[in-house]
C-alpha cells in the first residue's frame, strides 16, 4: 500500500494532540499499521514516509518547546536537536524487527512494545533509520527517491555510498601528488586520460611560460615577432581557462614580468593580425616534457 494520504492523516491526527499519553498511544497505531499492512522490507520506509509527514507540521526544532525532546546534545559548537515527543516512541524497536514479524513471534514483539516507550539501541548501520541521519529535507527526499530506485535497504545503500565516495576521494588526493613532469607535452595536450587531472593545468602553464621565453630568446630576431607572456597567450596555448590559469600565474609573476621587461613587451605586442601564438609556436616541439 501507499504510506503517502495515510502519513497526512495520521500527522492532521496529531496536531490534535497535546497529551503525552494520547501522543504516545498514536505512536504505537502507526507502529501497528506498520507491523499488521506492510511486508517486512519495506516497513522502515513507510515509518520513514510517517515521519516525514509528521516533521513538515513539526519540523526539527534547535529551541525547547514542551512538545519536543532533546533528541541529540549540542556537541562541536552545534546546537542540540529537539524532536517531537511522538518519536520517542515513534520508532523501531529492535535490529532485528523484521525478522521477529516474519518467525511467528509477534506477541513477544507486542509485549516488549508495550514495556518500551523508547529503546536506545547502540548505533549500527543494520538499525539505522532515515530520520536518525539528520538530514535536511531536500537531501531526504533525493535518498528516499534513490532508495525507491535502487530496491536496496538504507544500510546497504550507505556502504555502496561510502565506497563510492571513498574511492573518489582517495583517487583525488592520489592524482594530486603524481608528478607529471614526465609525461609528454604532446600527450598531455591532447591525450583523453589527462584532461581532467587536476595538475594538468599547472603544468602546461610551466611548459607554456618556458615555451614563450625560449621561442622570444631563440626564434626570433626582432621584437614586433616575440609575445609577452600574459595569461590569454597561455589560455591559446594550453586550452585551460584563463580563471585557472589566473591562479597559477601568481606564483610566477615575478619571472614574468622579468621576461617581459626585458623585451619591452606588453598586451599590445601580441596583437599581430593574421598570426595566432599557437600557430607560431608549437609547445610540443619547443618544451617536449617537464623536466628542465
Amino acid at each position: 500500500m501507499s504510506w503517502t494520504q495515510t502519513s497526512r492523516n495520521f500527522a492532521e491526527q496529531l496536531q490534535h494532540l497535546s497529551d503525552e499519553l494520547e501522543i504516545e498511544k498514536l505512536a504505537k497505531k502507526i507502529i501497528e499499521q506498520i507491523y499488521e499492512l506492510t511486508e517486512p522490507s519495506k516497513r522502515k520506509r513507510a515509518l520513514a514516509t510517517v515521519s516525514k509527514e509528521i516533521r513538515k507540521i513539526y519540523p526539527n526544532d534547535e529551541v525547547s518547546h514542551p512538545l519536543y525532546f532533546e533528541h541529540t546534545e549540542a556537541r562541536d559548537g552545534k546546537p542540540p536537536i529537539y524532536k517531537h515527543i511522538i518519536f520517542k516512541t515513534l520508532t523501531l524497536t529492535t535490529s532485528d524487527w523484521d525478522e521477529l514479524a516474519t518467525d511467528g513471534s509477534r506477541e513477544e514483539w507486542k509485549k516488549q512494545q508495550q514495556k518500551n516507550t523508547e529503546v536506545i539501541e547502540q548505533p549500527s548501520l543494520g538499525n539505522m533509520t532515515i530520520n536518525q541521519l539528520n538530514l535536511e529535507e531536500e537531501t531526504q527526499q533525493t535518498l528516499e527517491q534513490a532508495l525507491e530506485h535502487s530496491g536496496m535497504a538504507l544500510d546497504e545503500f550507505i556502504k555502496q555510498a561510502i565506497a563510492v565516495y571513498a574511492k573518489t576521494i582517495t583517487g583525488k588526493a592520489r592524482k594530486h601528488s603524481e608528478d607529471l613532469s614526465n609525461v609528454p607535452t604532446a600527450e598531455l595536450l591532447s591525450d583523453a586520460q589527462w584532461t581532467t587531472h587536476p595538475g594538468r593545468a599547472s603544468e602546461l602553464t610551466k611548459r607554456a611560460i618556458r615555451a614563450i621565453k625560449f621561442y622570444n630568446a631563440n626564434k626570433v630576431g626582432e621584437n614586433k615577432d616575440r609575445w609577452c607572456i600574459t595569461q590569454s597567450a597561455i589560455a591559446s596555448l594550453t586550452g585551460s581557462r584563463q580563471s585557472t590559469i589566473k591562479k597559477i600565474l601568481e606564483h610566477y609573476l615575478d619571472d614574468i614580468e622579468s621576461h617581459n621587461q626585458i623585451y619591452g613587451l606588453n598586451g599590445y605586442s601580441n596583437r599581430k593580425p593574421g598570426k595566432d601564438i599557437s600557430e607560431e609556436i608549437d609547445m610540443a616541439q619547443l618544451i617536449p616534457n617537464g623536466v628542465d
